[in-house]
């Protein structure tokens, strides 16, 4: 009888011991980083942020490499593929943040554009977190919107005798510069514009019929640094496409790595082949310093180029952060700065 209750004793313990340790396994998941993985993919995957998985595995920087083991925090879940409708209704005035979100999907869903989020909400950067309460304004839509539920804008914009053109909900300078066939930088100089900020009702003064603007000053141009790209057309791309999320090897919209954005970017004035960051720092040449247009170079995962931007001026430079998306950011920023390899302007 004494052996039989030892034996049950030794095996309630050894059976507490084995819950204890399957609870623990569960409450912690270990993953192996693979080809392709970055942090910002992980995070995506299960459920979590960037900066968790940098501070459960105390990381000073997002660089990862093939291989290495990281413990993804115990309040995350592996990411299930679920088609998610917004939180918020469509006559909600904030809406909590999802897995996978980016500010460019959000301001998408509610028709606005990422500036007037950030600004609605006084972010400075890109940076979202899971259940984050955001404000929003204006109704949700679908991707491809309904064409009988959506009012396509005029054709013929109204413009006043004077030559000025009333701002519209919605309207960006981007778009306003695309409708009267100008740059951007043609209509922020002709209005005397130092920001891209604008607010509806506001009137603008534009090109009518293809000629000048009624400003007094020649409107300021900004001359290709490399003979073949329009740099003002190239940089107002680029800004369209800001919080688009990265994605390895992604070339479209839908997601960026570093060299297919600059890829996509060309490619809307230009045929170019899909270089690798190592191929456009190949086919470019040096500069001593950078010109807005030129492109930056950095060394992050690995020796020599593995990351590059547009040069932006001001020391400001845009580009496809595996951590952060389409995002500006500084050269003087104490981890670009320390990767920084180079300026060179692209040539075919």
């Amino acid at each position: 009888m004494k052996k039989k209750q030892l034996a049950l004793s030794v095996g309630a313990i050894m059976g507490g011991t084995f819950l204890f340790q399957a609870s623990a396994d569960a409450s912690t998941k270990v993953v192996e980083v693979q080809p392709g993985d970055t942090l910002w993919s992980l995070s995506r995957q299960h459920n979590t942020t960037v900066e968790a998985l940098r501070s459960t595995n105390k990381l000073s920087s997002n660089d990862i490499r093939i291989g290495q083991k990281l413990t993804v925090p115990s309040n995350s879940t592996t990411e299930k593929t679920v088609s998610q409708k917004p939180a918020s209704s469509t006559t909600s005035s904030t809406y909590k943040v999802q897995a996978g979100d980016t500010l460019w999907k959000i301001a998408t869903r509610f028709n606005m554009n990422i500036e007037d989020l950030k600004r609605l909400n006084s972010l400075s950067t890109n940076t979202i977190y899971i259940n984050q309460q955001l404000k929003v304004k204006g109704s949700t839509h679908s991707s491809v919107p309904d064409s009988s539920s959506v009012t396509p804008p005029p054709k013929k914009p109204v413009v006043g005798t004077n030559g000025t053109y009333k701002v519209q909900s919605g309207d960006t300078l981007f778009k306003i510069a695309n409708r009267f066939n100008m740059s951007v930088n043609d209509l922020k100089a002709a209005n005397n514009l130092t920001s891209s900020n604008i607010y509806v009702n506001q009137q603008l003064k534009v090109k009518t019929n293809g000629g000048n603007t009624n400003s007094s000053s020649k409107p300021g141009t900004t001359a290709p640094a490399n003979g073949q790209l329009n740099v003002s057309k190239m940089i107002a791309d680029a800004k369209k496409y800001m919080g688009v999320p990265y994605k390895w090897g992604g070339t479209t919209p839908s997601g960026f790595d570093c060299s297919g954005f600059i890829y996509y970017v060309m490619k809307q004035q230009i045929s170019l082949p899909r270089y690798t960051t190592a191929g456009f720092w190949s086919t470019s040449q040096s500069v001593s310093s950078p010109q807005v247009g030129d492109l930056v170079f950095f060394s992050t995962y690995t020796s020599g180029p593995s990351h590059l931007g547009i040069y932006l001026g001001n020391r400001q430079f845009i580009h496809a952060g595996s951590s952060t998306g389409v995002t500006i950011s500084s050269l003087d920023n104490s981890y670009w700065s320390k990767r920084y390899l180079g300026a060179k302007r692209f040539s075919k």
